[in-house]
């Protein structure tokens, strides 16, 4: 089926399609990694530190160069927003289940190994989440210019949001509040299934009005205007990083993502300090995570 032909409800249920599957993974990641680096794996405080340091600094670094793939070039995997979402959608999944698995015992492991799991996990992590991220939004602005239209998407987004935040106090109380890793670990796994395949959705279905209007142009035989190339993006990507403003830019997002980090990733090693484990029933607690890390993210806002 060609691009024009496809209704703006499908593209707008293929976007509420993307933020379900967006929010099925990035919920339980930022909830349960800081869990189960420090009670499970027992990192050391030294190399918990390092990653995280270098976790909020790659976070603050990658927005705009990855901002710049998608919009100056023309690969395969970033010519439009859908494509971009589309191939990144496996690997998006794949770095959600990296932190779960350890690369061997955990009590006989090198610190250093445990250290090294935790900064791979966390670049991929926010490598993948940045650049799918960057396409949700871009697709949000780009699908319909109409103001009803916009209502709808957001409408339907929220719908989608709203059924991925069941996921936390699921995985909860399936594995036990993380007492039994394996059912856990399965328990991730269809997770990471059920949002690859809402965002490989969303990758067919979400054409953009810019995708339409290329179409309708090859099928006039016009040529489609393509994004410019007059530098290679590691000159410019150079330029960018030396520019005074992007350093400002990169500065004030660290501290921003310090903050969110802080709010967010800590929730449940706070709760399981001021709320005694026997102080309410595991179904209570995995519903009150439930509820309260969509408001985290609220007061982040």
């Amino acid at each position: 089926m060609d691009p024009a032909s496809k209704s703006i409800r499908s593209r707008i249920i293929a976007l509420a399609a993307l933020n379900m599957g967006f929010g099925l993974i990035s919920g339980p990641f930022s909830f349960y990694y800081v869990k189960v680096f420090l009670n499970i794996y027992h990192i050391e405080e030294k190399w918990f530190q390092v990653a995280q340091t270098l976790f909020l600094v790659w976070n603050a670094i990658n927005d705009p160069l990855f901002a710049y793939l998608q919009d100056s070039t023309n690969f395969r995997f970033s010519r439009t927003r859908r494509e971009s979402v589309y191939y990144a959608a496996p690997l998006f999944a794949l770095s959600f289940l990296v932190p779960w698995f350890p690369w061997g015992n955990p009590d006989t492991l090198a610190s250093w190994v445990t250290g090294m799991h935790l900064i791979f996990a966390l670049c991929f992590w926010d490598t993948m989440l940045t650049y799918v991220g960057l396409a949700a939004c871009c697709l949000f602005t780009e699908i319909s210019t109409d103001e009803t239209e916009r209502l709808r998407m957001v409408r339907y987004s929220q719908i989608g949001g709203l059924l991925a935040s069941g996921c936390v106090p699921v995985l909860q109380y399936t594995s036990n509040q993380l007492e039994n890793l394996h059912a856990f670990r399965v328990g991730c796994v269809v997770v990471a299934v059920i949002s690859c395949l809402l965002m490989l959705y969303c990758g067919k279905h979400a054409h953009t009005a810019l995708d339409i209007k290329a179409f309708e142009s090859n099928e006039r035989g016009e040529t489609a205007v393509m994004k410019s190339q007059e530098y290679s993006y590691f000159t410019l990507a150079k330029q960018i990083m030396l520019n005074r403003d992007f350093i400002a830019f990169v500065t004030t997002n660290f501290f921003q993502e310090f903050h969110r980090t802080f709010l967010s990733n800590f929730f449940a090693i706070f709760c399981e300090q001021l709320i005694p484990a026997g102080a309410i029933s595991p179904l209570v607690r995995s519903i009150y995570y439930g509820l309260a890390h969509p408001l985290t993210k609220v007061i982040q806002c």
